[in-house]
């Protein structure tokens, strides 16, 4: 990477996470050394400020390499938000306990693995909750005597929802000893099974065992890279300061601003953000957090694996038939002629719903069986239930109805057809990360597996479960916008994206949604939203989509609209994009 790519990362990284103001380094009321190692559960939350360095702390007086083993701790939280303290046989309640390794680099606080941490989802314990763990920093303060501080992003999640429940933790460490590790849940996208959103905060008992990680400077060297191809970060007032404020009016579109954790525009190579909401003021690390975004996993990763497989292998592997790779144990002969690019638009002909041909794309999602096929555990159990589906008195490719369990069916298909190529040991998430998100530069991928016997690493779930930060959301998006091309090397098809982006022709299958222009489409796992620009083009504009109104816009002029949320009311104001695509066409006249 050019040294002037890697100085600007540098910088922006640094300037991201100063955004956050410092606290006086003689004023630390919060988070004490006495407090920290107090016995004394905390009673409520914090201003996140006191989670990160003091106005003029110093470099960390120790460095950081070994394991930080937690206990399993009760959270304090309101009563109130966890009507049930049992879910899958677990409690919400309880905080996990995890072993999380970590190493310093220079001042930044480095988890070992940024993989999901399963313990909630095993038989382990009784928390309900997996971990993921991100890198966050180490310093020292003038009043700690001989500690030194360190603080991580870290989010509660479970294999089988979609959601993050973001927080922040902080602890003081030194040569040989740890404090306790303060903690606080402040951030959530929409929630599934585990509990409604809720605040919560605790101080587990922690222990240190130093040493043990291998590969220490391999390790830092991949963590350099990482730094290096982060996506530029700007602050939204910096494109103010650039466009004007007022070409900016009405990006969020009709979303309730409460309901909106953070949002972004991308364009002439950077990512500009507002500043990332939480329960305790802005959330410093948001470029390094991860989001549940739910759906857009089926835009982000299914479609991206597909369209993988089709430059290595060829376009014919859109009419692929899903019988030929995955065992059909359905009573009726509805999947004899679905193919690969039938589920990726939601067009299989099998479901459940009304019979109408004109009911909304989303008329039977959560219906029959679908409770069961969400819960059950292992890829065997997801396919039974999966197949137990009615067939609709439609063939494939004629209408959309949207189902989660399609998009996973697709999945194991197309992970049964890489290893027909490729041999048994072949596996379609590495595929994924090995040749399309790590040569893009996203060094981490955690997403929801099925949970199999004998430790096996599991399906990836692919309808949802993907864990990206937003920095990682551009870069998808970058890829689709240069038609699957980056630095010199097509790593997707680009005729079948060209197909998908932007532009006047009429794509996809109606899904009786409305938007003020005119029907939303959908077109291989993309809402292809329509628009009357001010200079009189009608565009169709493809977007990725998840609950809670997470939106990726990919928008003409290479344009990229970013919105992640936690509104789970499914209503249309969560979903409404339009204001989000007039600001990308004052910016970038679309009809030009």
């Amino acid at each position: 990477m050019p040294l002037l790519r890697i100085l600007l990362a540098a910088v922006v990284e640094i300037a991201l996470f100063c955004t956050q103001p410092a606290i006086a380094d003689t004023a630390r009321r919060m988070l004490s050394v006495d407090e920290l190692r107090s016995t004394i559960a905390p009673t409520g939350l914090v201003d996140n400020r006191w989670f990160i360095p003091a106005e003029g702390a110093g470099a960390a007086k120790h460095d950081f390499a070994g394991t930080l083993v937690l206990q399993e701790l009760e959270m304090g939280t309101d009563p109130a938000k966890f009507s049930s303290r049992e879910v899958l046989g677990k409690d919400p309640k309880i905080f996990p306990a995890v072993s999380i390794a970590f190493l310093t680099d220079n001042d930044d606080l480095v988890p070992v693995s940024q993989d999901l941490i399963r313990y909630g989802s095993t038989k382990e314990g009784r928390s309900y909750w997996d971990v993921i763990v991100q890198p966050g920093r180490v310093w020292s303060e003038s009043g700690d005597g001989d500690w030194s501080r360190a603080s991580f992003p870290f989010a509660l999640v479970h294999s089988i929802d979609g959601e993050t429940h973001n927080g922040l933790a902080t602890f003081l460490y030194n040569g040989t000893e740890v404090s306790n590790v303060r903690f606080q849940i402040v951030q959530q996208t929409a929630p599934g099974d585990g509990a409604a959103y809720f605040k919560a905060w605790g101080q587990v008992p922690a222990r240190y065992e130093p040493g043990g990680i291998d590969g220490l400077e391999a390790l830092k060297a991949a963590y350099a890279a990482e730094l290096a191809n982060r996506y530029p970060i700007k602050s939204w007032d910096d494109l103010a300061a650039e466009v004007g404020a007022g070409k900016l009016d009405g990006f969020e579109s009709l979303m309730n601003q409460e309901k909106v954790l953070v949002s972004g525009l991308a364009l002439n190579g950077a990512l500009y953000i507002k500043d990332c909401k939480s329960a305790a003021g802005p959330m410093p690390y948001c470029d390094r957090m991860r989001f549940g975004v739910w759906s857009v996993t089926k835009s982000a990763a299914s479609a991206v694996a597909l369209l993988r497989l089709a430059q290595k292998y060829g376009p014919e592997v859109f009419d692929a038939k899903i019988k030929d790779f995955v065992q059909v144990t359905a009573s009726h002969q509805g999947w004899e002629d679905v193919t690969f690019g039938n589920a990726l638009d939601m067009a299989t002909g099998v479901g459940f719903g009304s019979v109408g041909r004109h009911s909304i794309i989303e008329d039977g999602h959560l219906e029959g069986n679908f409770d069961a096929w969400y819960k059950a555990p292992s890829e065997e159990a997801k396919l039974m239930e999966g197949f137990k589906s009615p067939d609709l008195p439609w063939g494939p490719g004629e209408v959309a109805r949207y189902r989660d369990q399609d998009i996973f069916l697709l999945g194991v298909a197309m992970d049964r057809f890489l290893k027909s190529k490729e041999g048994p040991a072949a596996d379609i998430w590495s595929m994924l990360v090995n040749e399309v998100y790590r040569p893009i530069g996203i060094a981490h991928a955690p997403i929801n597996r099925t949970i199999e016997a004998r430790d096996r690493p599991g399906q990836p779930m692919m309808a949802f479960g993907l864990y990206a930060t937003i920095g990682d959301l551009a870069k998808i998006a970058q890829l689709y916008q240069a038609r699957g091309q980056h630095n010199g090397m097509q790593i997707l098809h680009a005729h079948k994206i060209a197909e998908l982006l932007a532009g006047t022709e009429k794509r996809g299958l109606p899904t009786y949604y409305m938007n003020r222009f005119g029907m939303t489409l959908y077109f291989r796992s993309f809402w292809s939203v329509v628009f009357d620009s001010e200079e009189g083009c009608r565009l169709y504009v493809p977007q990725m989509l998840g609950w809670g109104g997470n939106i990726v816009s990919l928008m003409p002029g290479g344009l990229i609209g970013i919105r992640l949320a936690k509104d789970g009311s499914q209503s249309a104001e969560a979903f409404d994009t339009t204001g989000m695509i007039e600001v990308g066409d004052r910016l970038v006249r679309f009809c030009d």
